[in-house]
């Protein structure tokens, strides 16, 4: 590599920044993990919720939706599917999944 694309990749590593921090920080939403039980129209799912950090919410069936680059890259996600997401605090029963996992739910065989 030459000395000029060296400079310019020190300079974009400088200017990035890790946003997730900054997501998981806010206290309006709550992260949950669940369990894709149905597929629904309009890319919506039934998500049971298998792991969260606010107790109310553990074996709570919701209503979710693709959010973000999800979406927009049309990721897949089907019954069965491990998935992660976060749920308004002023809408309980509505989530948004931001993240599928490979491996399967636990009640999945």
């Amino acid at each position: 590599m030459g000395r000029v694309q060296d400079h310019k990749r020190a300079a974009k590593a400088k200017r990035q920044v890790d946003l997730t921090t900054e997501s998981a920080d806010r206290d309006d939403r709550f992260e949950i993990e669940g369990t894709v039980e149905e597929c629904l129209p309009n890319t919506m799912f039934r998500v049971k919720v298998t792991n969260s950090n606010v107790p109310q919410m553990m074996d709570r069936v919701l209503i979710g939706t693709l959010a973000g680059k999800m979406r927009l890259y049309r990721i897949r996600v089907m019954p069965g599917d491990s998935v992660k997401g976060y749920v308004s605090k002023y809408d309980l029963n509505k989530c948004k999944i931001t993240y599928r996992s490979m491996k399967k739910g636990p009640q999945q065989n």
